[in-house]
């Protein structure tokens, strides 16, 4: 008879969500993850399989966080230009946080695995499709709603700000200054206009 679980699988993957994000995946040993999660060989392999899958699961778990964050603040009642300023503006205040030292999660993958790794190249696009889809329905709502220039694709439009969001994320990694990250919001708002 199998022994139960002595641990929580969901408090492991958060766990090993923040040892992935703070060193990358490279740099962060099983070791590392056995200490981090409280737990020993045989329930990390039996329970995520092996690093790689651990990984994978932490993702779907960045991802399950950041797609609530997002679509509480896309798909809120009123201005849909408006929660896209908050939204980036949120992003810009990240960016000049201690958290902002850390960047973003997807992006460090997609930076260090994505390249020749065919499984992270595949969840992000996944991921970075399921960010357009909400971000341009976001904008789609606001052309609806003669706040947002309507000659404007709305992926199009959303790949932008998605991809200025990146840099901005990148940039936060650097310690910018809030009139640096400013500038950059300024110009990024602009395509909605």
């Amino acid at each position: 008879m199998a022994r139960p679980k002595e641990f929580d699988p969901d408090t492991a993957a958060q766990e090993a969500m923040e040892a992935f994000w703070e060193r990358g995946y490279a740099a962060t040993s099983v070791n590392d993850l056995l200490a981090e999660m409280g737990l020993n060989r045989g329930s990390l392999y039996g329970t995520f399989g092996d690093k790689k899958q651990l990984f994978l699961a932490a993702l779907d778990r960045y991802e399950a966080q950041r797609a609530d964050e997002l679509r509480n603040m896309l798909d809120r009642p009123g201005s849909a230009k408006a929660a896209l300023v908050d939204f980036i503006h949120m992003a810009a205040d990240c960016c000049t946080s201690l958290e902002g030292r850390r960047g973003c999660l997807a992006g460090k993958a997609a930076m260090e695995l994505a390249p020749h790794d065919k499984d992270i190249a595949d969840w992000l696009k996944k991921f970075h499709r399921r960010n357009i889809d909400l971000v341009a329905r976001t904008i789609a709502r606001g052309q609806q709603q003669r706040e947002i220039n309507d000659n404007l694709d709305a992926r199009a439009a959303a790949r932008f700000l998605l991809n200025a969001l990146g840099g901005l994320r990148l940039l936060g990694t650097m310690s910018p200054s809030e009139s640096e990250v400013q500038d950059v919001v300024e110009l990024t708002l602009k395509v909605l206009d």
